[in-house]
């Protein structure tokens, strides 16, 4: 009766590097031929590339691709991709990645200024990789005091959640004391400290940093999604930089409900936190206005919805003014390089407001403007300003 340990052993080997590599090491345990088989390097090799992406161990002390699997990917791979940082108001957007021989966590963060063209910065907070004798090396890459021991313990039923501890937490502590850690950190936020920055800006940085520093040496991050390329929609889905007065700029989910286009909160503030909807549109409101119609704030308010929207006859693109009384939060950075008069479509939406620590929250009337696949708008009538958002173009592969 044929068998398959008739096979020739690289005919065998290669059958077998279809397994999961948790199946592997069970199948390496039934004979000495499958045991001989499984050995080889390079059906490990493959696991890596087909389970995790990792095609090679360039840059990597490791040598041998079994080891790097079993005690590396094996244990760590969950974590690549892109995860929301779970710290009360504030959120966080982190991606973990291969760098140089290291799995990588960074937090990217936008720049605090209103020009949401800027790209997103890295802050790295922890690496993974082994050291020369093979050991796993953890480290958290945060703190005064350089790297430090780091604990990674998944913690979702499907992986889909994750803690980073500090095992050192008194190396994020600055030595003069708090308050010269709160400049450190300040610092550090703004890129540079400005003498001028107005008090009430100050302040609620300081609440930041009061509010987030527990987080610093012990965090749960969890999974992200971010959404597919759909059709017929006026905006491709993914994640933007929006401004959001003196908060900064914040970091936002584009996705699509039914009729519904809905904006959530990434990053957040102790008024609208992170995981709230901050932005919401009715596709089924497509407004069509002239630039008479736009002149001020009065006459937005005045609109009947009913009377301008489009129907069937919305034209490609229709003319777009800021309204008198109306404060640009950020698109005049985009005159020179878009054509800000004109929009690609407006639709009737509203927008979230609450007081301090996410209290009374209620919907205030606004429109959606679309420029185009990297840029919209959302004009809030009540609170007579314009927040910009601009497409995110980190790439995440």
């Amino acid at each position: 009766m044929a068998s398959i340990l008739m096979l020739p052993p690289e005919l065998l080997a290669f059958l077998l590097s279809f397994l999961r590599g948790i199946d592997l090491s069970r199948v390496s345990l039934v004979c000495k031929r499958f045991k001989e088989a499984v050995d080889a390097d390079w059906i490990w090799q493959q696991r890596c590339k087909r389970e995790y992406g990792v095609e090679s161990l360039n840059g990597w002390k490791s040598q041998s691709y079994r080891t790097f699997y079993t005690k590396i990917l094996y244990h760590y791979g969950f974590i690549f991709g892109v995860w929301q940082a779970d710290i009360e108001y504030y959120g966080g957007l982190v991606h973990v990645s291969v760098e140089d021989g290291l799995i990588v966590a960074n937090q990217l963060v936008p720049a605090c200024e209103s020009n949401v063209q800027k790209p997103l910065q890295k802050k790295k907070l922890f690496s993974i990789t082994l050291d020369d004798e093979d050991r796993v090396e953890i480290m958290c890459l945060k703190g005064h005091e350089g790297p430090h021991e780091c604990i990674i313990q998944s913690t979702g039923v499907k992986r889909n959640s994750f803690r980073a501890t500090c095992c050192e937490p008194h190396k994020h502590r600055h030595t003069a004391g708090e308050g010269q850690e709160f400049e450190s950190w300040l610092e550090e936020e703004l890129d540079n400290v400005n003498d001028d920055l107005h008090e009430h800006i100050r302040d609620i940085l300081q609440t930041k940093f009061e509010i987030t520093r527990p987080y610093e040496t012990k965090c749960l991050y969890k999974k992200m999604v971010l959404p597919l390329t759909i059709q017929d929609v006026p905006i491709q889905p993914g994640l933007f930089k929006g401004t959001y007065a003196a908060n900064g700029v914040e970091i936002v989910n584009v996705s699509y409900h039914g009729d519904k286009m809905r904006v959530t909160k990434v990053t957040g503030d102790p008024h609208i936190p992170a995981c709230e909807i901050t932005i919401e549109a009715d596709l089924n409101s497509q407004m069509v206005l002239t630039k008479h119609q736009q002149e001020t704030r009065a006459q937005l308010e005045d609109l009947d919805v009913d009377d301008v929207i489009g129907g069937d006859e919305n034209p490609e693109l229709q003319p777009f003014i800021i309204p008198a009384g109306v404060s640009d939060r950020g698109l005049y950075y985009f005159e020179e390089s878009k054509n800000i008069e004109q929009c690609r479509a407006r639709y009737a939406g509203t927008g979230q407001l609450a007081a301090h620590g996410f209290q009374n929250s209620s919907s205030s009337p606004g429109h959606l403007i679309i420029f185009d696949e990297e840029l919209f708008g959302f004009l809030w009538l009540e609170l007579r300003t314009l927040s910009v958002f601009s497409r995110v173009l980190y790439r995440f592969d």
